[in-house]
């Protein structure tokens, strides 16, 4: 039989944390070693490492609270000395530095021309093919296949555009939908 970590008695458990044989003076569920509210602290390694984080964190923090952010308009970004106020200097004259105004005409500037706005296309308008006899899916979607296109996809592009869940079962005077290319 094995000794107990604390005195010379036999040891009568295991403890299932560290593994130490313990009697029944030294340790309950758990021995006392691993009971001891001392060694439930972490590491000073863990709590440095917590310190750090914390630190990292906050600077981070403040960078993002202080960065300037980025101000757009529909011409790209403006930068930020047209959106501040700029603090501009202003003197007082005295008599002595009163120097005479001389008017000049300056040429007024042609003001400048306004783009030119373009509508915007209407998207084609959808074709609609109503099913003769002998029609399939598969044969509409051959008739009008765009260039490019994988036959069976298209299928399957036209069958979801119109709501079909079953290809065979399009029935004669049915409207089929067919997407502008």
């Amino acid at each position: 039989m094995e000794e107990c970590f604390r005195c010379d008695r036999d040891a009568v458990q295991e403890c299932p944390r560290c593994g130490a044989l313990y009697c029944e003076e030294h340790g309950d569920v758990l021995c006392e070693r691993c009971q001891d509210p001392a060694l439930a602290l972490p590491s000073y390694r863990v709590f440095r490492g917590s310190l750090i984080a914390l630190l990292a964190g906050t600077a981070f923090a403040v960078w993002l609270l202080v960065r300037p952010t980025a101000i757009t308009d529909a011409d790209g970004p403006v930068p930020l000395t047209s959106v501040f106020p700029t603090a501009t200097a202003t003197a007082t004259a005295g008599p002595q530095d009163v120097e005479p105004v001389i008017a000049t005409s300056t040429p007024t500037p042609a003001p400048a021309a306004t783009p030119e706005i373009t509508p915007t296309p209407e998207p084609p308008p959808v074709r609609v093919h109503t099913v003769a006899a002998g029609d399939t899916l598969l044969a509409i979607a051959s008739q009008y296949l765009p260039a490019g296109k994988v036959l069976s996809d298209y299928t399957d592009e036209l069958a979801a555009f119109n709501g079909i869940t079953d290809q065979s079962a399009i029935v004669i005077g049915q409207e089929i939908q067919i997407p502008p290319q």
